[in-house]
């Protein structure tokens, strides 16, 4: 995770899994402290997601967008797209 004034970046890789969700949800937490910052998920090296990951990022969202940030979503391989598409998550999260 990168931050710097008004913008974070969260970088994914690999596989996320029930294994890994919850290590990955607990790095995560420190971005529910956020404000009207842009949060930005790079899954240009995530290689597939599974429910309970599907669940984190809603989570983040959630808890995210009430302190006035936005969830951007970048580099999202076709395979992962279309997780994200028939879990109609596409329409939840901004895709760049």
């Amino acid at each position: 995770i990168e931050t710097s004034e008004g913008k974070a970046l969260v970088t994914f890789e690999g596989v996320m899994d029930s294994y890994i969700v919850e290590e990955v949800s607990q790095q995560l937490e420190p971005l529910y402290e956020l404000t009207d910052t842009e949060i930005t998920l790079d899954c240009t090296k995530l290689e597939y997601i599974a429910s309970s990951g599907l669940r984190m990022f809603l989570l983040l969202l959630r808890e995210t967008k009430a302190n006035g940030c936005q969830i951007l979503i970048k580099g999202v391989s076709p395979e992962v797209m279309t997780i994200f598409e028939s879990t109609g998550f596409t329409k939840c999260f901004k895709f760049v």
